[in-house]
Protein backbone atom coordinates (compact mmCIF):
# COMPACT_ATOMS: atom_id res chain seq x y z
CA UNK A 1 0.00 0.00 0.00
CA UNK A 2 0.91 3.39 -0.80
CA UNK A 3 1.56 6.12 1.71
CA UNK A 4 -0.76 9.39 1.99
CA UNK A 5 2.25 11.75 1.90
CA UNK A 6 2.92 10.45 -1.51
CA UNK A 7 -0.18 12.29 -3.18
CA UNK A 8 -0.04 15.20 -4.15
CA UNK A 9 -2.89 17.72 -4.97
CA UNK A 10 -4.91 14.62 -6.57
CA UNK A 11 -7.85 13.08 -5.22
CA UNK A 12 -8.33 9.55 -3.89
CA UNK A 13 -11.72 7.24 -4.86
CA UNK A 14 -13.47 4.70 -2.13
CA UNK A 15 -14.75 2.13 -5.12
CA UNK A 16 -16.24 -0.87 -4.04
CA UNK A 17 -14.78 -3.77 -6.06
CA UNK A 18 -17.99 -5.94 -5.84
CA UNK A 19 -21.15 -4.96 -4.88
CA UNK A 20 -22.09 -8.32 -3.33
CA UNK A 21 -19.15 -7.49 -0.77
CA UNK A 22 -18.88 -4.70 1.60
CA UNK A 23 -15.11 -4.46 0.51
CA UNK A 24 -13.65 -0.91 -0.42
CA UNK A 25 -11.06 0.46 -1.86
CA UNK A 26 -8.98 3.47 -1.72
CA UNK A 27 -7.49 4.04 -4.89
CA UNK A 28 -5.53 6.82 -6.64
CA UNK A 29 -5.42 5.08 -10.30
CA UNK A 30 -4.06 1.72 -9.98
CA UNK A 31 -2.47 2.43 -6.22
CA UNK A 32 -3.89 1.05 -3.27
CA UNK A 33 -3.89 3.50 -0.40
CA UNK A 34 -6.27 1.72 2.24
CA UNK A 35 -9.02 -0.75 2.49
CA UNK A 36 -12.17 -0.76 4.63
CA UNK A 37 -14.06 -3.89 5.13
CA UNK A 38 -17.09 -4.99 7.12
CA UNK A 39 -16.19 -8.64 7.76
CA UNK A 40 -19.53 -10.01 9.26
CA UNK A 41 -22.69 -8.98 7.29
CA UNK A 42 -24.70 -8.17 10.28
CA UNK A 43 -23.18 -5.66 12.40
CA UNK A 44 -21.28 -2.39 13.18
CA UNK A 45 -17.40 -3.75 13.26
CA UNK A 46 -15.18 -2.66 10.41
CA UNK A 47 -11.74 -3.51 9.78
CA UNK A 48 -9.31 -0.55 8.35
CA UNK A 49 -5.71 -0.59 6.74
CA UNK A 50 -3.24 1.73 5.35
CA UNK A 51 0.21 1.57 4.88
CA UNK A 52 0.79 3.49 8.56
CA UNK A 53 -1.43 0.75 10.15
CA UNK A 54 -4.02 -1.68 11.10
CA UNK A 55 -7.57 -0.18 13.05
CA UNK A 56 -11.07 -1.41 14.19
CA UNK A 57 -14.52 0.85 14.07
CA UNK A 58 -17.14 -0.22 16.21
CA UNK A 59 -20.58 1.24 16.70
CA UNK A 60 -21.47 0.28 20.42
CA UNK A 61 -24.01 1.34 23.06
CA UNK A 62 -27.99 2.01 22.39
CA UNK A 63 -29.09 5.19 23.28
CA UNK A 64 -25.75 7.37 23.52
CA UNK A 65 -23.87 5.66 20.56
CA UNK A 66 -20.42 6.15 19.67
CA UNK A 67 -17.81 4.64 17.57
CA UNK A 68 -14.81 3.32 19.24
CA UNK A 69 -11.40 3.22 17.07
CA UNK A 70 -8.81 0.91 18.15
CA UNK A 71 -5.43 -0.86 17.23
CA UNK A 72 -6.16 -4.01 15.43
CA UNK A 73 -6.10 -7.02 18.35
CA UNK A 74 -5.74 -4.15 20.86
CA UNK A 75 -8.44 -3.35 23.90
CA UNK A 76 -7.64 0.42 24.65
CA UNK A 77 -9.50 2.95 22.38
CA UNK A 78 -6.73 5.28 20.39
CA UNK A 79 -10.07 7.62 19.47
CA UNK A 80 -13.76 7.70 19.75
CA UNK A 81 -16.24 9.52 17.64
CA UNK A 82 -19.51 10.74 19.55
CA UNK A 83 -22.00 11.27 16.99
CA UNK A 84 -24.99 13.89 16.90
CA UNK A 85 -28.01 12.92 14.96
CA UNK A 86 -27.00 10.00 13.77
CA UNK A 87 -23.73 9.74 12.24
CA UNK A 88 -24.32 13.16 9.87
CA UNK A 89 -22.88 15.08 12.53
CA UNK A 90 -20.34 14.61 15.24
CA UNK A 91 -16.68 15.15 16.75
CA UNK A 92 -13.83 12.31 16.59
CA UNK A 93 -11.85 12.78 19.63
CA UNK A 94 -8.21 11.10 20.00
CA UNK A 95 -6.81 10.15 23.09
CA UNK A 96 -3.77 12.87 22.99
CA UNK A 97 -6.43 15.12 23.36
CA UNK A 98 -6.66 16.17 19.71
CA UNK A 99 -10.57 16.63 18.18
CA UNK A 100 -12.21 16.54 14.21
CA UNK A 101 -15.40 17.76 13.35
CA UNK A 102 -17.52 15.78 11.40
CA UNK A 103 -20.15 16.85 9.56
CA UNK A 104 -22.57 16.80 6.08
CA UNK A 105 -21.17 19.91 3.88
CA UNK A 106 -24.42 19.91 1.86
CA UNK A 107 -28.24 19.39 2.47
CA UNK A 108 -28.35 16.07 0.46
CA UNK A 109 -25.62 14.76 2.36
CA UNK A 110 -23.24 14.11 -0.29
CA UNK A 111 -20.60 15.75 0.52
CA UNK A 112 -18.92 15.54 4.10
CA UNK A 113 -15.78 17.14 5.56
CA UNK A 114 -13.39 16.71 8.76
CA UNK A 115 -12.77 19.93 10.21
CA UNK A 116 -9.84 20.84 12.74
CA UNK A 117 -9.63 23.01 15.72
CA UNK A 118 -9.19 26.08 13.93
CA UNK A 119 -12.20 24.69 11.52
CA UNK A 120 -10.11 24.84 8.77
CA UNK A 121 -11.15 21.28 6.30
CA UNK A 122 -9.10 18.45 6.89
CA UNK A 123 -10.76 16.38 4.41
CA UNK A 124 -13.68 16.27 1.98
CA UNK A 125 -16.10 13.11 0.92
CA UNK A 126 -17.61 13.47 -2.43
CA UNK A 127 -20.65 11.11 -3.37
CA UNK A 128 -19.15 9.70 -7.05
CA UNK A 129 -16.71 9.06 -8.90
CA UNK A 130 -14.76 11.16 -11.72
CA UNK A 131 -15.52 8.60 -14.44
CA UNK A 132 -18.85 6.59 -13.73
CA UNK A 133 -19.74 3.48 -15.56
CA UNK A 134 -22.91 1.80 -15.82
CA UNK A 135 -21.90 -1.37 -13.58
CA UNK A 136 -20.95 1.07 -10.90
CA UNK A 137 -24.49 2.46 -10.41
CA UNK A 138 -25.05 0.29 -7.18
CA UNK A 139 -21.77 0.40 -5.65
CA UNK A 140 -21.20 3.55 -2.81
CA UNK A 141 -18.07 5.42 -3.65
CA UNK A 142 -16.90 8.56 -3.16
CA UNK A 143 -13.67 10.98 -4.25
CA UNK A 144 -11.53 11.78 -1.40
CA UNK A 145 -9.92 15.10 -0.71
CA UNK A 146 -6.94 16.16 1.37
CA UNK A 147 -6.66 19.76 1.69
CA UNK A 148 -3.49 21.59 1.12
CA UNK A 149 -0.30 21.04 3.69
CA UNK A 150 -2.88 18.40 5.56
CA UNK A 151 -1.46 14.76 3.88
CA UNK A 152 1.27 14.54 6.81
CA UNK A 153 -1.53 14.46 10.17
CA UNK A 154 -0.57 11.78 12.28
CA UNK A 155 -4.27 11.48 12.53
CA UNK A 156 -4.73 11.56 8.45
CA UNK A 157 -5.26 7.47 7.98
CA UNK A 158 -7.69 6.92 10.39
CA UNK A 159 -9.75 10.24 9.42
CA UNK A 160 -9.76 9.28 6.29
CA UNK A 161 -10.84 5.88 6.94
CA UNK A 162 -13.37 6.82 9.38
CA UNK A 163 -15.46 8.95 7.37
CA UNK A 164 -16.11 6.39 4.96
CA UNK A 165 -17.11 4.28 7.82
CA UNK A 166 -19.57 7.04 8.51
CA UNK A 167 -20.91 7.26 5.34
CA UNK A 168 -20.97 4.01 4.76
CA UNK A 169 -22.92 2.99 8.28
CA UNK A 170 -25.38 6.30 7.57
CA UNK A 171 -26.05 4.18 4.51
CA UNK A 172 -27.08 0.76 6.49
CA UNK A 173 -29.06 2.84 9.07
CA UNK A 174 -31.27 4.59 6.29
CA UNK A 175 -31.54 1.27 4.21
CA UNK A 176 -33.06 0.05 7.73
CA UNK A 177 -34.76 2.27 8.17
CA UNK A 178 -36.75 2.23 4.71
CA UNK A 179 -36.92 -1.68 5.17
CA UNK A 180 -38.98 -0.79 8.48
CA UNK A 181 -41.03 1.69 6.67
CA UNK A 182 -41.86 -0.90 4.10
CA UNK A 183 -43.14 -3.75 6.10
CA UNK A 184 -45.41 -1.60 8.17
Amino acid sequence: MKSFKEIGQEHLSWTQPKTTQQLFELRLKDDLFGTLIFPKSVGSLAEAETSEGKWTFKRVGFFTTRITVRKSGEENDIATFKPNLMAATGVIEFSNGKKFQWHAANFWETKFEFKNAEGETVVTFRSGVDEPKLKDWFKTQARVEIAKDKNNLPELSIIILLGWYLIIVLQMDSSAGAVVAAAS
